[in-house]
């Protein structure tokens, strides 16, 4: 019998070895791990829990994954009134690795656990100046392996593996990577939020560890920032004197976004009834031209809800634990939106390209932003080209190596410079003055805003569906229904807005400003 307080923080006393006190906790605890792995392995018991739950009639691997994402609402409740942080992380590790080894498949887990030392390993060990882009680097060429291997085994499948917790988890090392080199570098050369997020001190194994196998987003995401996870195991993130040395009630905004997702589940039923791979269809290429413009539209939104349904079911669970608290608002309520990882309203309803990319996979969005498109650009300089370029072939990397995500990405960079030069050369038109100043002419800028809705969401569904067909075949029979028209509108508006049109010359000040201005 193993005693409780074996596992209880007694501060970072050094052994003789060299290890914390708590690191050499945590190696008896994988090892106990270990052999509940082999132990499990060597039983009929997975696969008689298999075939009962294969009786559903559903995908064996979504069906786990909903049983550990509704697990883990119970389990956070629990989590929450653990007495201190190292239970906290013990928990994690043990619910993470359980989760990855049930519905991922046995010993999948060896894959996080080892690219996370790794990284641990490397930001430990190599120097401080430089050991950020090795450990950025190791990260997204383990996960190209992941995805090589994937497409391998598996081609064109759907299946869960233990590629997507990867995914996410190199989100996590790789802004833990970033986060520990800002924390180095001198305040001047910081943004406000890099300071913010920055660490000065190298977290120990068990507190990585947790952070890494954080149970309630470890499968699904969201992502989290490893300083959020220790300000809010330590409780340091709970200092506000608003709460009164409490921590906040977290039951009514967990509950909020439990039932959120299941608005979202008939979204994900319908999903499967009118599929993205209809397009490649006789039938599809039949269907008179407004059908199949309103079924490109309606086919790609409704495969979202099965992301609406999976982040929000998680970010539920991630709250009730209370690490979704983010301060209070100006009415003194309090927030609960740090993890928040999509906005369903605004992404259907944007009027431009930006407004989809800030509200959707917001913890991807956050990251491709924070740990690569503004590391591409120098402080204080306008971002290029180049730079959007780089980070949307980035974000396809880390999707995998399939023809479609590239296609999706390549345009979608060309769809994000038309909306840069869209408002920077056509919108001006459509207001008055400029910054806090700014009025809208009406009805004008209504039908402005109106057309950028329809506009956007169509190109972007249409784009959108080679990133669920795959490969590039099936993306060509979409296009080819349209003759390409669709494709050639999106170059030749690039080219005309970037080097043709003219941008709008500032409106001139008035008569009696500038005589005024004469007078002064």
């Amino acid at each position: 019998m193993i005693k409780l307080d074996f596992f209880i923080k007694k501060g970072n006393t050094r052994f003789p070895n060299g290890l914390l006190k708590e690191e050499r906790q945590l190696l008896c605890f994988m090892f106990y791990i270990f052999i509940i792995e082999t132990s499990l392995s060597s039983t009929n018991i997975m696969s008689d829990i298999d075939s009962y739950l294969g009786g559903f009639g559903f995908p064996i691997d979504q069906v786990k994954f909903l049983i550990c994402v509704v697990a883990s609402y119970p389990l956070a409740t629990l989590y929450k009134r653990l007495p201190n942080s190292t239970l906290k992380h013990i928990m994690s590790v043990f619910l993470g690795i359980l989760y990855c080894h049930w519905s991922l498949g046995e010993w999948s887990w060896i894959h996080s656990f080892i690219s996370s030392l790794v990284v641990y390993l490397i930001v430990s060990f190599l120097p401080r100046r430089n050991s950020h882009l090795i450990a950025f680097t190791f990260s997204m060429i383990y996960l190209s392996v992941s995805h090589w291997y994937r497409m391998y085994t598996d081609y064109m499948g759907w299946k869960m593996d233990y590629t997507s917790p990867q995914m996410v988890l190199t989100l996590k090392l790789t802004s833990f990577a970033w986060n520990y080199y800002d924390g180095q570098r001198a305040s001047n050369e910081l943004t406000p939020d890099q300071a913010k997020k920055a660490i000065k001190t190298l977290p120990s194994l068990l507190e990585f560890f947790g952070f890494v196998y954080f149970f309630p987003t470890f499968l699904a995401g969201p992502t989290i920032e490893i300083s959020d996870y220790l300000k809010f195991t330590s409780l340091e993130m709970f200092t506000d004197k608003r709460l009164n040395g409490l921590l906040p009630k977290t039951g009514t905004a967990a509950l909020k976004t439990f039932l959120t997702s299941l608005l979202m589940f008939p979204g994900v039923i319908l999903s499967g009834m009118y599929p993205a791979s209809y397009f490649v269809t006789t039938q599809f290429a039949m269907e008179p031209i407004w059908l199949q413009l309103i079924r490109v539209h309606a086919h790609i939104a409704l495969t979202r809800f099965k992301y609406y349904f999976g982040w929000y079911i998680s970010e539920g669970s991630a709250i009730l634990t209370g690490i979704g608290y983010n301060g209070f608002d100006k009415n003194d309520n309090i927030r609960f939106d740090r993890i928040t990882n999509v906005n369903p309203v605004k992404v259907e309803l944007a009027s431009n390209i930006r407004d989809v990319s800030t509200y959707w996979n917001i913890g991807t969005s956050d990251w491709l932003k924070n740990y690569v498109y503004l590391r591409l650009t120098p402080v204080g300089s306008k971002p290029k080209f180049s730079a959007t370029l780089l980070t949307y072939v980035t974000s396809a990397f880390w999707h995998g190596f399939y023809p479609g995500y590239y296609i999706f990405f390549f345009c979608t960079t060309f769809l994000t410079e038309v909306a840069k030069d869209i408002r920077r050369k056509i919108r001006p038109y459509f207001v008055k003055g400029t910054g806090a100043e700014e009025k809208a002419i009406q009805p004008q800028k209504k039908i402005y805003d109106i057309v950028g809705t329809i506009v956007t969401a169509w190109w972007l569904n249409l784009f959108g569906a080679s990133f669920i067909l795959l490969s590039l075949e099936p993306t060509l029979v979409l296009w080819s229904n349209f003759n390409y028209i669709p494709v050639i509108m999106l170059f030749a508006a690039f080219i005309f807005l970037r080097f043709v049109l003219p941008a709008p010359r500032p409106s001139k000040p008035t008569t009696s400003t500038a005589g005024e201005k004469k007078t002064q």
